[in-house]
């Protein structure tokens, strides 16, 4: 800053005694244009002088500030808030500019204005700070809503960019007939087996519900084809106290029954026939239930059915309802041990699996469907029960240390937003 005579007094005698600056000389000192000239900009701008401005913002509605007057009033530029006030080479932006601007060593000048500007702040008026705080909340409370509405737009662009791209995962379902042939829907039949007495009433399992649907939804909605599933999205609870701690035979029978149409039950058409799940009491009082589900969020908005380290995790039993307990095999000899390549992965299978519930209505539910089609998926070349039992042994480790969606580890920093309930039959 080269120096200037008139302007260092200036600085020097609002240092020493700031009450006596007018206020052309205060403009002066802030970069200001002159009174009369502020005024007919602020006019121009806002149909208010300065003054008006001031006034409006403490003694009336200061809700009623437009983006602009909150600008000019909060503004270290004031009226010209819109002028560029740092040029610099293209590459940087204004922060990095003030950020170098700040790193800069000011000049015997400089310490002089900042003092100035220092001693006007200090004997400004109540009215002044509460116009100029009034303005800054309007200001940001008004960026705030722009800057919603912009992510918005945003998040709608992306929306339509995925729905048009398509998700694989929803994309071959479709194409292999997912809600052809007459399906009505799509999802799970779920026997509820526990808690229908007790001295907390319906509000654990009501709990559970609200979980597992959100979890149904979330898990649809995750994918960018989402949309073309979420309205035939079903779950189908059957409630029964009869069902009360039923043994996986009982649930069986009735879901044969109700497969096969016996009885006055039936299923809707797309429902998985070969898979049921099970909410006994232990699901529905465990402690993970009995919270809130609230998916994340990943960077880019979307919600997330990824698991982090910390989050507590409903699991859930799927029951295989064409299971058939093997018969006790014969004796083997040793050399009917030693010819035997491998292991049997399916000589511990019960019948059942325990399933983590933000992996049932994508990674299960393929497996269920893809084996009622007869259909050997690219991810596995197995298929139905035996990739739900390999692939659950150790179901904590499983769905913690790997995603079947995104085929890795992927831990994310997860934002918490509630979203609607999924469709209940």
């Amino acid at each position: 800053m080269e120096a200037k005579p008139e302007l260092e007094e200036l600085y020097r005698r609002a240092a020493a005694d700031p009450r006596s600056i007018s206020r052309a000389e205060r403009n002066a000192i802030w970069g200001h244009p002159p009174p009369e000239e502020e005024d007919r900009l602020c006019v121009a701008k806002t149909g208010h002088t300065r003054a008006g401005l001031v006034a409006k913002a403490v003694a009336n509605n200061p809700d009623e500030l437009t983006l602009c007057e909150a600008q000019i009033l909060c503004h270290s530029r004031g009226v010209n808030y819109d002028i560029a006030e740092y040029a610099g080479p293209p590459s940087l932006d204004r922060l990095e500019m003030l950020i170098l601007q700040n790193l800069k060593e000011p000049t015997p000048l400089e310490k002089l204005q900042n003092e100035a500007v220092g001693q006007l702040w200090a004997i400004r008026s109540a009215e002044e700070i509460t116009a100029l705080m009034n303005a800054n909340n309007r200001r940001t409370a008004i960026e705030a809503i722009e800057i919603e509405a912009r992510e918005e737009k945003w998040q709608e662009f992306e929306r339509a960019r995925r729905l048009k791209v398509g998700t694989p995962w929803i994309r071959r379902m479709l194409q292999a007939g997912l809600l052809e042939d007459g399906a009505e829907c799509w999802g799970f039949v779920v026997f509820r087996t526990g808690c229908y007495h007790g001295e907390e009433g319906e509000a654990p399992w009501q709990r559970l519900l609200d979980y597992l649907l959100k979890v149904a939804e979330t898990s649809v909605l995750h994918w960018n084809s989402g949309p073309e599933l979420r309205p035939s999205l079903r779950v189908f609870f059957v409630e029964d106290k009869e069902l009360e701690s039923a043994s996986n035979e009982q649930l069986r029978a009735r879901f044969r029954k109700m497969r096969d149409g016996a009885g006055g039950e039936h299923l809707p058409k797309g429902i998985r026939t070969n898979c049921f799940l099970v909410a006994d009491e232990p699901v529905i009082k465990s402690e993970a239930a009995q919270t809130p589900y609230t998916p994340g969020y990943t960077d880019d908005l979307e919600m997330s059915v990824e698991i982090l380290e910390e989050d507590s995790v409903v699991y859930i039993r799927a029951v295989d309802p064409d299971y058939v307990a093997p018969a006790a095999p014969a004796e083997r000899t040793t050399e009917d041990r030693a010819d035997e390549e491998g292991e049997d992965e399916m000589a511990d299978f019960k019948g059942e699996a325990t399933v983590a519930l933000p992996r049932v209505f994508d990674w299960l539910h393929c497996a269920c469907f893809y084996a009622e089609r007869g259909i050997t998926p690219t991810w596995d070349s197995r298929n139905g029960w035996h990739t739900v039992h390999v692939q659950t042994k150790g179901p904590e480790v499983w769905v913690r240390n790997w995603s079947p969606n995104s085929g890795g580890i992927h831990y994310i920093h997860v934002r918490r937003f509630p979203i609607p309930s999924a469709v209940r039959e």
